[in-house]
């Protein structure tokens, strides 16, 4: 990728003012303060993040914001937050900016197996620390996409390498672990670059190694609610409408895909304050518990496999609209389920009513929601006992407001379809409709009695 004028500009910019900005007030230089092991009030940390697409406007910055939130009340202090974009040397020129200014730095982006994720090698160029193949991290990704023969290809057992000096973090929602180089005077921690992977890996894995290297406290008791179907700004202002929060509890959010993550966490580690967070569960879900698919770290596809282990059904899936990218979720997730009993995409309804074995009878249906509705029964009737998830294709009403209809179902339990509105102009969320239809899914299998949403 070729360095661009406007590139430039941004990183000297960004470097001139943080440089007016000087080391704050009783700041510790690098190499004083306490030693290794001795408990400390505060420690400053410096975050650069990676990414030439933040330069261009097409992303915010949200890591900043989440990483300052989530560390602060633990005693971390941000003396500065800088942008760039995917070069090694930008990279190397601003962690010269940041090591002058704060013994911890951390970087977010550059992980990922592709030709422009560079900061694995730029880090390790920069500390003069080798990378090698850690075994951990080499099991977890094994495991994960190694098949039965645990056989990973090259681009992914790449992303098994990790500091020699340092250690790796665990991500159970990405290929990318997070990295740790540490030579004893300064530690520099790469981070994903995607939220939904980088926000766990910071409270789950850097806070309590961050805890253990420097001294500072870790994160009481916390509480992590999932959610989908519903809004972000719904669930906060039904957190600050109905529930009385103790003013010592930290609260944060993350949204991605029309999934919302909400976690509570209290200072402390007392039964007294676990025995608070599931209080504050339990009037939240009074309001909102329909909504929730999971309070232990499961991902929404996660759920869908574990209500279709219990019920001991299989799922058989068709796609128009989202052509194929619930079947392709679901799959990334589990994809060796002997409860997946197949998956067929097609342009039409007329297409997938063949491929489902109908004949391409289905278009006579007086209603879209209706052909949606006949597209899952044809799905069900291939495989005895199965559920069937259908997404329809886009369509118009009377008035030109575009949506598609989703249905799912069995013919044991009946069949629920939901529409989902297009936003007329803009490009189809399929991500989108993929929460919508696992959702509407969720719901559908948790009806029976002793199964929880």
């Amino acid at each position: 990728m070729r360095r661009t004028t406007a590139g430039r500009c941004r990183l000297w910019a960004a470097m001139l003012v943080l440089l007016s900005m000087g080391v704050q007030a009783g700041a510790a230089a690098p190499g004083e303060g306490p030693e290794d092991g001795v408990g400390r009030e505060s420690l400053d940390y410096f975050i650069i993040v990676t990414g030439s697409e933040l330069l261009q406007g097409v992303y915010a910055d949200g890591h900043t914001q989440f990483i300052t939130r989530t560390l602060g009340p633990l005693g971390y202090r941000c003396l500065g937050s800088m942008s760039i974009g995917d070069l090694q040397t930008d990279l190397h020129q601003a962690l010269d900016f940041a090591r002058r200014k704060a013994p911890l730095i951390l970087t977010t982006g550059g992980l990922g197996p592709t030709s422009q994720d560079i900061t694995r090698k730029a880090l390790s160029d920069y500390t003069s620390i080798s990378l090698e193949e850690h075994p951990g991290a080499l099991n977890d990704l094994k495991r994960r996409y190694g098949g039965e023969k645990g056989i990973l290809r090259p681009v992914l057992r790449g992303q098994a390498l990790a500091p020699e000096k340092g250690t790796y973090l665990p991500n159970p929602n990405g290929t990318a672990v997070g990295l740790v180089f540490d030579d004893g005077q300064r530690v520099i921690a790469a981070l994903p670059g995607p939220p939904r992977e980088l926000q766990p890996m910071v409270r789950n894995e850097l806070v309590p190694w961050l805890s253990e290297r420097f001294g500072l406290r870790k994160v009481g008791h916390s509480l992590t609610m999932r959610f989908a179907g519903i809004g972000q700004s719904s669930i906060d202002r039904v957190i600050r409408e109905q529930l009385k929060l103790p003013g010592e509890l930290a609260v944060w959010s993350s949204f991605n895909s029309n999934r919302v993550d909400i976690t509570f966490s209290f200072p402390g580690n007392s039964a007294e304050e676990l025995e608070r967070l599931r209080g504050l569960k339990g009037e939240l879900l009074e309001h909102i518990g329909e909504y929730m698919y999971s309070d232990s770290g499961s991902s929404l596809e996660d759920r869908i496999w574990q209500l279709l282990e219990q019920r001991q059904d299989s799922l058989v899936l068709g796609e128009i609209a989202s052509g194929g990218a619930v079947s392709s979720s679901l799959l990334a997730a589990r994809g060796d389920s002997t409860r997946f009993a197949g998956a067929y995409a097609a342009g039409s309804p007329e297409a997938l009513s063949r491929l489902l074995g109908g004949g391409g009878e289905s278009a006579s249906a007086p209603s879209p929601e209706r052909v949606v509705g006949q597209l899952a029964r044809y799905a069900t009737a291939r495989e005895e006992g199965a559920w069937g998830l259908v997404v329809g294709p886009v369509g118009l009403d009377e008035s030109g407001a575009a949506s598609v209809w989703i249905t799912a179902g069995s013919v044991r339990t009946g069949f629920a379809s939901r529409r989902i509105n297009v936003r007329k102009g803009r490009r189809l969320r399929r991500d989108r409709l993929v929460t919508h239809a696992l959702d509407l899914l969720r719901r559908e299998l948790s009806k029976e009695p002793g199964l929880a949403p």
